[in-house]
């Protein structure tokens, strides 16, 4: 039993035939505002649903899937296969879900190899993790760990950046002080954020919706090569427009390459809410 089960969770962005393609199981994730629940993957599109609720009823989002017995089931059919596992997750410091991985690890010590890489990234950036763990694993001309070694050194080439245009989800997420919460809306600010080391850390913040948008544009040109681009927003009808701006700015910064956009996932709007924009780079690596 040596051939090793790639696993993720439903936050990776890779077309599900893809998925399919190179054997990855894929878990949904599950969030959870009121009384609801919704199921997100590449298949179940509940991000949808779920950004639509939050616009209306404004309260917080819980990840709570998949949970440690989500895992638990995960692992045990796998065990019917192969008892070697890389399980490549969103962000540990964004949700739950390495956590609750590495909870349900504990449960099968001495009856599996099981390798679990936080990606501190997610969405487009988990998908390029995953997709390029599929190839090698295929491939199969590198062990294990010199693939986790790889994928490791993709993960600083890998760039979140975001705006929002409310302050209440990022309060509830600890990222910013009730102060800074109630100054924000007082001032109508806009904060401009980044994802360093898995985590979103609010670095500056505008007075207009338009002086955020601009900054991402600022940070797409600072790069001189650029191996994946990709714009997400959260369905509003603002965010669309500024989405749309932004991909046009982008396209014109960069001639001659397509700039997709996407709807931003549960894990995402769970800490900026349903009024954001951001962007997602991948600067590739030289080898």
């Amino acid at each position: 039993m040596n051939r090793v089960q790639l696993i993720t969770d439903g936050t990776a962005n890779l077309p599900p035939e893809r998925l399919l393609d190179l054997g990855v199981i894929c878990l949904p994730i599950v969030a959870q505002t009121g009384d609801r629940s919704f199921i997100y993957d590449q298949q179940a599109n509940g991000h949808i649903a779920l950004l639509e609720e939050m616009g209306k009823s404004r309260q917080p989002v819980q990840i709570v899937g998949p949970s440690p017995d989500d895992f638990r089931a995960v692992f045990e059919r796998t065990l019917y296969r192969t008892n070697k596992m890389l399980l490549i997750l969103s962000s540990g410091r964004l949700s739950p879900i390495v956590h609750n991985a590495h909870v349900a690890a504990r449960d099968f010590m001495g009856r599996c190899d099981i390798t679990i890489l936080d990606s501190q990234t997610l969405s487009v950036g988990l998908g390029l993790l995953v997709e390029q763990a599929g190839v090698l694993l295929r491939e199969g001309t590198l062990p294990l760990p010199a693939i986790v070694r790889h994928l490791r050194g993709m993960i600083p080439h890998i760039y979140v950046v975001m705006i929002t245009h409310t302050l209440e989800y990022l309060y509830r997420s600890k990222k910013v002080t009730s102060m800074q919460a109630i100054l924000g809306a007082m001032l109508d600010i806009h904060p401009y954020l980044v994802i360093e080391e898995g985590e979103i850390q609010p670095l500056e913040k505008s007075r207009s919706a338009s002086k955020a948008l601009d900054k991402l544009v600022e940070f797409a040109s600072e790069f001189s090569r650029v191996q994946e681009m990709i714009v997400f927003q959260s369905g509003s009808e603002q965010t669309q427009e500024e989405a749309q701006e932004l991909r046009e700015e982008l396209e014109q910064l960069l001639p001659g390459r397509e700039v997709p956009v996407i709807t931003y996932d549960p894990v995402i709007a769970s800490h900026i809410g349903p009024d954001g924009v951001g962007l997602i780079v991948y600067e590739g690596r030289r080898f």
